[in-house]
């Protein structure tokens, strides 16, 4: 089965701007650890879904040790226990969650942030990345329009969005006007592997 194509994670930027990129599905917040109000600065990978906290995530995940993420886990889930209003504390567990390939869990943990009071755009972008991760595409590019609507420049926003149009629902004109908006605040962006966003959207109005 073909690999699903990848988002920006939290701390990566589109192209040009640094010469490492990771492949894969294009994630989260754009700039180098750049998370959300009240958002710890937590490595962040290219994320995905749930087991309990202190189990390892599932095979192939990634080859971190998350060690250190499912002990802060714990603590937080301890502490929300008692301090369910606190919005930081839920958006902090959502990306940890995020982090260590959770993704219901992430997305029930954004939700309650999301309930409690506005939140940033790139925390609504990481919602979209676990949706999608989750299986739910229409939701993704939704969350991902709730990015766009607080930031419209949101870069991570737009590609990813380009991505689950292209990709989950076969949309090429809407991936294709989303990487354009891309371009017009980034022109020199590129994908992961290096490949120039406006040769991709050449080849997808010449197809």
């Amino acid at each position: 089965m073909a690999e699903k194509p990848r988002t920006f994670s939290k701390g990566e930027f589109i192209g040009g701007l640094v010469a490492a990129l990771a492949v894969g599905f294009f994630l989260g917040s754009m700039f180098m650890e750049m998370r959300g109000a009240g958002q710890m600065p937590v490595q962040a990978g290219v994320s995905m879904p749930g087991q309990m906290p202190g189990q390892m995530p599932p095979q192939g995940a990634d080859a971190h040790d998350h060690a250190a993420e499912f002990a802060r886990i714990a603590e937080l889930e301890m502490s929300l226990a008692k301090k369910s209003g606190d919005q930081a504390g839920w958006i902090e567990l959502g990306n940890l969650y995020f982090d260590t390939h959770q993704a219901r869990k992430s997305i029930a943990s954004y939700e309650k942030a999301v309930a409690l009071g506005p939140v940033s755009a790139d925390v609504w972008t990481d919602l979209g990345i676990m949706h999608r991760e989750a299986g739910e595409p229409k939701q993704a590019v939704e969350t991902f329009d709730a990015a766009l609507k607080l930031d419209p420049a949101h870069q991570n926003a737009l590609y990813n969005k380009g991505v689950v149009l292209l990709h989950d629902l076969q949309d090429r004109a809407g991936a294709a006007a989303a990487w354009e908006a891309l371009l017009k605040v980034n022109p020199s962006a590129k994908n992961p592997e290096g490949m120039p966003m406006r040769d991709m959207v050449q080849g997808l109005k010449k197809s």
